[in-house]
């Protein structure tokens, strides 16, 4: 319905109850990614999150001894910098839909788990209606 995918739009767009917005990190026009390449901490890797099969890491930072538990240590692999761990691309929301399972390890399995782990990660607040409409808005894209 036109209405939802509007309400949903200006969801994702706008600024939630928590002070964030989808905007902030999927900001390329008729795109969705991210303009600058940014790559971010969304929580899909915290142990709490993880999936049986899924592996469960502990790492400890050498400098400050302090550990952290994760089934993947994002870019953080990659640089061995203790600040890009967990961290990931933001992807491409075009044909968004069509592309399940969601996020880089598929813990998601619809669109609604998707909002869903936006609200249990980042502390996004949204009602039963707002819900309805952002998924229908992510559908449309």
């Amino acid at each position: 319905c036109k209405a939802a995918f509007r309400r949903g739009q200006e969801l994702f767009n706008g600024v939630n109850a928590n002070g964030r917005s989808c905007r902030g990190c999927h900001n390329a026009q008729n795109n969705g990614s991210n303009v600058n390449g940014a790559l971010f901490d969304v929580g899909t890797s915290r142990a709490q999150f993880r999936r049986a099969g899924m592996p469960l890491y502990t790492v400890r930072n050498t400098s400050t001894k302090k550990k952290h538990e994760t089934t993947d240590p994002g870019r953080a692999l990659f640089t061995g910098q203790w600040a890009d761990m967990d961290k990931f691309k933001v992807p491409t929301l075009r044909g968004l839909a069509a592309r399940p399972p969601y996020f880089h390890n598929g813990i998601a399995a619809t669109l609604n788990d998707v909002v869903r782990h936006y609200e249990k990660a980042l502390g996004f607040r949204y009602t039963p209606q707002e819900r309805a409409d952002l998924v229908a808005f992510l559908e449309a894209l």
